[in-house]
């Protein structure tokens, strides 16, 4: 009798065992599968400090600034890319990509619409941000402030990307690019240097920029001294600090070159060394204006049109000085 009794405690045993497996298995199971799930997800840091949390590389980006666009088809992933902002027109792929607009007007709807798992910004237009996460789109900030933002910012992206050896390669590949072109100028001393005037556009003044911009570090590699470096960041510049100033190269892009004739057929500009040499130079503004991997051929170009400008100013120079000892001579 108590046999019977002791089989039907321990029958009810493992009746609880095998219920409570049960239960435990798929909470188990689902514990697992959210360990997993936490192991695949990445945080990004962008250069604004922000942490970005991505479950996985993100697959469908929209590109804010041409920058980030030739940033991205850099490091490979311009596949990805499905809205840029309507200058975004380097390389020859990203022209056909749908437009949401640009600083001054963007379509919220139409970026809504195109489902991104990311849009990629510029400090520049950061007040995008607020407006993205009210519609649950994560966005990610870019510098491209400086020449080390350039470097950053493509390993950042390639980070994001989930291809973070690409980014640090691309990087790495880019900033040796940078110091074989400058190789005999950067260095260069003060008394060596030829001063020069970058005018990036005309608006309420003249623009150039200034210290903290990545335009002042091509021109000081490429062997100039930027007359307007001690200025800080984009900034103004009056004519008559022009004039003063009197820079022996003035470099503009080709948009601007009927403005700025303007300006050097005025008598108040006929004494600048630039105006007086025809060192008056017109270049593709938009590799000096984009912090992307084209910054090489800006590079190259300023480095050419300085190694230019050295040559003619010191021909002229020696001329000047022939005409000067000549003429002293025939006084005596």
């Amino acid at each position: 009798m108590e046999s019977k009794y002791v089989l039907a405690a321990v029958g009810v045993l493992v009746a609880v065992v095998f219920i409570i497996a049960a239960l435990l298995g798929p909470l188990s199971g689902t514990i697992e599968q959210d360990d997993q799930e936490d192991e695949q997800s990445f945080v990004v840091e962008d250069a604004t400090g922000n942490e970005i949390r991505f479950d996985e590389p993100p697959e469908r980006i929209v590109s804010f600034m041409a920058s980030n666009t030739e940033l991205l088809f850099h490091l490979e992933v311009g596949e990805r890319i499905v809205g840029v902002d309507d200058f975004s027109d380097y390389p020859e792929e990203a022209v056909a990509i749908q437009n949401v607009g640009d600083s001054l007007e963007v379509d919220y709807e139409k970026i809504v619409d195109l489902e991104p798992d990311v849009m990629v910004i510029t400090e520049a237009v950061i007040h995008m941000r607020d407006e993205m996460e009210n519609y649950g789109i994560k966005c990610f900030v870019t510098g491209g402030n400086t020449l080390e933002d350039v470097y950053s910012d493509l390993e950042l992206l390639g980070e994001m990307c989930g291809v973070p050896e690409r980014g640090e390669e691309k990087a790495q590949e880019l900033r040796e690019d940078m110091n074989d072109i400058t190789e005999d100028t950067k260095d260069l001393p003060e008394y060596e240097r030829v001063d020069v005037l970058y005018i990036s556009g005309i608006f309420e003044g003249i623009n150039t920029p200034g210290e903290g911009t990545f335009q002042n570090t091509l021109f000081t590699n490429a062997g100039f001294n930027n007359i307007a470096s001690d200025k800080i960041g984009w900034a103004t510049i009056s004519e008559e600090d022009i004039v003063m100033r009197d820079p022996d190269v003035i470099i503009a892009p080709y948009y601007l070159e009927e403005s700025i004739s303007e300006y050097t057929e005025k008598d108040s500009w006929q004494d600048i060394t630039a105006v007086v040499e025809d060192e008056i130079h017109f270049v593709d503004g938009d590799i000096m204006s984009r912090p992307g991997p084209r910054i090489v051929e800006a590079q190259e170009t300023l480095v050419d049109i300085n190694e230019e400008a050295e040559t003619n100013l010191s021909l002229s120079w020696s001329i000047s000085s022939k005409e000067l000892a000549e003429g002293t001579c025939l006084t005596l």
